[in-house]
This record gives structure tokens, sequence and C-alpha cells, in this order.
């Protein structure tokens, strides 16, 4: 079976027979998640809206998640980390 031209694998991008590497860029961000329930929404189900649009914009630039993180600090503060990554000249 004959590969397609422009199908990525495994980090490489085949292109009429030549294999070249791919280059990616990544991103360190912190994600807001209080996620909180609402009783009139299906019965306490967590709503989530504000994590989606935050990480559908990151989409719309050409990031992909890759990765979560939830980072616990000495003074007892909690945050979530976001690992994403896009390839270069995806600007």
């Amino acid at each position: 079976m004959k590969p397609k031209t422009s199908e990525n694998y495994n980090n490489r991008t085949r292109k009429k027979g030549v294999v070249e590497m791919v280059n990616w860029e990544y991103k360190v961000t912190p994600i807001k998640t209080r996620i909180h329930s609402r009783s009139f929404e299906g019965g306490n189900k967590p709503v989530m809206e504000d994590v989606q649009n935050d990480l559908n914009s990151l989409g719309k630039e050409g990031w992909e998640l890759v990765s979560v993180q939830d980072v616990s600090l000495i003074d007892g503060r909690r945050f979530t980390v976001a690992y994403l990554k896009r390839q270069k000249g995806n600007e």
C-alpha cells in the first residue's frame, strides 16, 4: 500500500518521497478549573463551558492540548496547568 503524501507519522512529514522532521513549539499555561454545579442544569452536572471556551480559543490559534497536570504549591494553593503544542509556523 502506497503512503499518502501529506500524512504525519511519528513527527515526520512525508512529501514526494522525502521525509522531513516536524518542528513543534510548546506552550505551558494555567487554565481556569473552577468548575461549579448548578442544580437546575441536569442534576448537578459540572458546568465546564469556560474551560471549553478557553481551550477552543487556543485550538483556533493552532494549539493542540497534549496533557494537563494539577499542581499543589507549598502554601496550599492549587491550580491546573495545560501543556499544548503546535507546528512551528502555524501562527
